[in-house]
């Protein structure tokens, strides 16, 4: 499955009709059509520092998930579990959902990630469904580090002289 991330490939009006604020001019549906066509993994297209699109590809089964429901056992007034029928009741209120990928055991991640901090959890396989999400920003996120502390902190110094600044002339003035 391709995936392109066309969210850098647009101009900016000249005025705003409504709340459109953008458009997509020739050069970038040339750009997103090349892409599409090229079917190529991890390539950009454009300039990344202006107009540009990205594609990945991916196979399809990296966007599915197991959606599985871990229960855990209700309790009574003394702290014993409560059974019916000689099996544990569960409690709505403790009930959680996990979403394990389809390229990962099932058993094995509710061993690994589940009951170190619920010894007592087990899956309903009953209720466990397939689905599937394409979260773009996982897969096109790119780090960009924080501005430095030092940087940040000249800028204020900077505003507040002209702060202090414009409030000296204002009561200058009232005098």
């Amino acid at each position: 499955m391709q995936l392109i991330d066309a969210s850098h490939c647009y101009e900016a009006r000249r005025k705003s009709i409504g709340t459109k604020r953008n458009d997509i001019t020739d050069q970038c549906r040339e750009l997103i059509v090349k892409a599409y066509g090229s079917f190529e993994n991890c390539a950009v297209y454009g300039d990344k520092s202006g107009i540009y699109c990205e594609s990945k590809i991916f196979e399809t089964v990296e966007f599915g998930y197991n959606k599985i429901v871990v229960e855990r056992p209700e309790r009574d007034e003394n702290g014993e579990i409560v059974l019916k029928k000689g099996k544990p009741v569960a409690d709505t209120s403790l009930r959680d959902t996990e979403n394990v990928s389809l390229t990962q055991d099932i058993d094995r991640y509710f061993e690994r990630e589940v009951l170190p901090y619920a010894e007592d959890a087990w899956i309903d396989k009953k209720k466990t469904k397939v689905g599937y999400e394409i979260p773009m920003t996982r897969y096109f996120y790119e780090y960009q580090a924080p501005e430095k502390v030092e940087d940040i902190m000249a800028r204020i110094h900077v505003l507040e002289a002209d702060i202090s600044a414009s409030l000296e002339k204002l009561f200058a003035e009232e005098k």
